[in-house]
């Protein structure tokens, strides 16, 4: 029964045969299947007596010994001999009772000559008397192919760290034989700079916790250090480990993250940056320039949906709600400008773009994207239609001085040159009552065009003076304005009102020119008024008052359509100077703001037409905007936005 299990006429080999030709040995000696070669190592002659059983496990050990593959076997390092009588071969319960007894893995079988003539293998033992029940035999022969073909590095490490067992996959990455590396302390192939860490992690195991995800550094054959990702487990004297080569995909990290610095060094150069909206969680992942571009704490993590449209300027929302939510049940791309509201009251421009990520489904399982900062292009495209405004009113301007130098100069100047003439063509030396009032009648309209050169050089000026801005606060320039007009008409007393802190950033002195007009304005045209009142103040913006008063378009002087107006002059606040004085019909509001136009007699209303038109150039050239309102007997109000 017992004959399957037993390995005929073993090979014999002398205690001096070097190690490495015991190893050839040894693998021609592979004639049980799933089972490595056993030699019986003998005494030298003459007494060639049996020493003990070399194994695959004994080999090893002669190598963790320190015995190189030229020196000779050491006895040391032989499994022991138990031997058996052929005889009693065939007694079952013997057998067991000695490999039990003595735990070894063979016993030598001994004829009646007391000759060696087989080895009965306790692991086919196993496998003939439980062939149903996967003893551990047959797991190891189970293992032993998974062991060998397995693509990770296998290995079995003493407690001194020197290799035990390896598999061939550590050939295939080292490019070593096995064999150079049985017995050998790993640390021989670990870089010096990982031994500290390594040693930590064997104390680690020795202390019996395992070790998970350790990574160093082994040295292969052409001298380059492999990335060695390390699992490990200690088992009685030996550690079992199961280790990957992971240098491909630490070089792919390592590029991975060169690239993501990249990416996040030219991100704050670019003023973009990228995102991602994961539909299952709702989970929203931002890159740090996201964070910059809306102002918002990186500390504090990204927000969810609901808090993030708060972010932006309250008419952007709906619209970008609107295309999120298309992009999301369509799956369609999308890309906006927007604007964002931070903190300290700053409004920024961005350029939102966003694309659906699909399963296999098709199904929109992720938004990704980036935001573009285009407050500065949003600047420089104000700036190109300041400069634009500016140059057009330059023109006018030109246009305006040019006309009145031929036309409205012309007639005082021939007033002058007529008047002279007659005086001294008609009445020479004397002088009576004609003569007088000729004289006086020259005097006012050379009067006249000293005023009116005045006037027209300071509305030259305004074009072309450089503008200073800083912040100006109109209520302490209106009240300085008021005393002084007060100082001048003390028999004109006002009541007014100024709405204080009204502050803004524009040129000083240009303000200053021309709150003087507007206040000028108001105190002349409420003379006759006996009760006369002047306000200074605010409104929210001009986009509130539209929504609050639709019908004050048709009753204001403002010729432009408010989509066409810059965002920036639909949101800036909207100041104002109001009076309760003789006012004007709305159907000539159109010529307010030109120049030598007058809607009152100068007789009643001295002036020259050119204040207006002034204030109009100052308000032009800080990209602002400027109308008015007013009833014939109940005052007018002039605005004026500078953004």
């Amino acid at each position: 029964m017992l004959d399957s299990v037993v390995r005929r006429n073993p090979n014999c080999i002398s205690s001096h045969t070097p190690i490495g030709e015991a190893i050839a040995l040894m693998e021609k000696s592979q004639t049980i299947e799933g089972e490595g070669g056993v030699l019986v190592v003998m005494a030298p002659s003459p007494e060639s007596q049996p020493l003990g059983l070399l194994t695959p496990d004994s080999i090893v050990a002669q190598l963790a010994a320190g015995l190189s593959l030229e020196q000779p076997l050491d006895p040391k390092h032989l499994v022991p001999i138990v031997s058996l009588a052929k005889s009693q071969s065939q007694d079952i319960e013997q057998v067991q009772q000695l490999f039990q007894e003595h735990d070894v893995p063979y016993l030598l079988l001994l004829d009646e000559a007391q000759q060696i003539c087989g080895l009965l293998s306790r692991q086919r033992l196993r496998s003939l008397l439980y062939p149903d029940s996967l003893p551990d035999s047959d797991i190891c022969d189970n293992l032993r192919p998974f062991f060998e073909r397995s693509l990770n590095l296998l290995t079995i490490v003493d407690r001194q760290g020197r290799f035990y067992r390896v598999n061939p996959a550590w050939e295939k990455v080292l490019g070593y034989p096995c064999n150079q590396l049985l017995g050998q302390p790993f640390l021989n192939w670990v870089h010096p700079e990982d031994h500290e860490a390594t040693l930590a992690a064997m104390d680690q195991l020795n202390r019996g916790e395992a070790v998970e995800g350790f990574v160093n550094r082994y040295r292969d054959r052409e001298g380059n250090y492999r990335q060695v990702e390390w699992y490990s487990q200690s088992y009685g004297d030996f550690i079992y480990a199961n280790a990957r080569d992971i240098t491909s995909r630490k070089h792919l990290e390592w590029e991975l993250k060169r690239w993501k610095i990249h990416l996040q060094a030219a991100q704050p150069i670019a003023h973009l940056g990228s995102w991602e909206f994961d539909v299952a969680t709702g989970r929203i992942t931002w890159s740090e320039e996201v964070f910059r571009i809306l102002g918002q704490d990186m500390a504090l993590g990204p927000p969810d949906y609901d808090k993030l449209l708060q972010i932006y300027h309250p008419d952007d929302r709906p619209e970008h709600d609107r295309l999120v939510q298309r992009a999301l049940q369509e799956g369609e791309a999308y890309d906006l400008e927007c604007r964002v509201l931070h903190d300290d009251g700053q409004l920024s421009y961005i350029q939102a773009r966003g694309e659906p990520g699909f399963d296999e489904n098709g199904q929109v399982v992720s938004l990704m994207g980036t935001i573009l900062d285009v407050t500065e292009r949003k600047q420089q495209e104000l700036h190109l239609l300041q400069t634009t405004a500016q140059l057009e009113a330059s023109n006018q301007e030109l246009e305006a001085f040019a006309y009145s130098v031929s036309h409205d100069l012309r007639a005082p100047l021939r007033a002058i040159d007529g008047f002279s003439q007659a005086l001294v063509e008609d009445y020479g030396e004397r002088l009576d009552a004609e003569a007088q009032d000729y004289f006086e009648r020259i005097r006012r309209n050379v009067s006249r065009m000293s005023q009116l050169i005045d006037d027209l050089l300071r509305l030259s000026r305004v074009s072309r003076v450089t503008i200073e801005p800083q912040t100006v606060n109109l209520s302490e320039l209106a009240g300085a304005i008021a005393t002084h007009l007060q100082e001048v008409y003390p028999n004109h007393p006002v009541k007014l009102q100024i709405t204080p802190q009204l502050t803004l950033n524009a040129d000083p002195s240009l303000m200053e020119m021309m709150l003087t007009n507007l206040l000028e304005n108001a105190w002349k045209f409420t003379h006759h008024q006996p009760q006369p009142q002047i306000e200074v103040g605010r409104e929210v913006s001009l986009k509130t008052i539209l929504k609050t008063t639709p019908e004050f378009l048709e009753e204001s002087s403002l010729e432009v359509a408010p989509e066409s107006l810059n965002p920036h002059l639909l949101d800036a606040p909207v100041y104002f100077v109001r009076d309760n004085g003789a006012g004007f019909e709305m159907k000539y509001s159109k010529m307010l703001f030109r120049v030598f136009q007058r809607l009152h007699d100068t007789q009643e209303f001295p002036g020259m037409g050119i204040g207006l038109a002034t204030v109009q150039r100052i308000v032009q050239r800080h990209g602002g905007l400027v109308w008015a309102t007013g009833q014939v007997g109940e005052g007018a109000t002039f605005y004026f936005i500078v953004p």
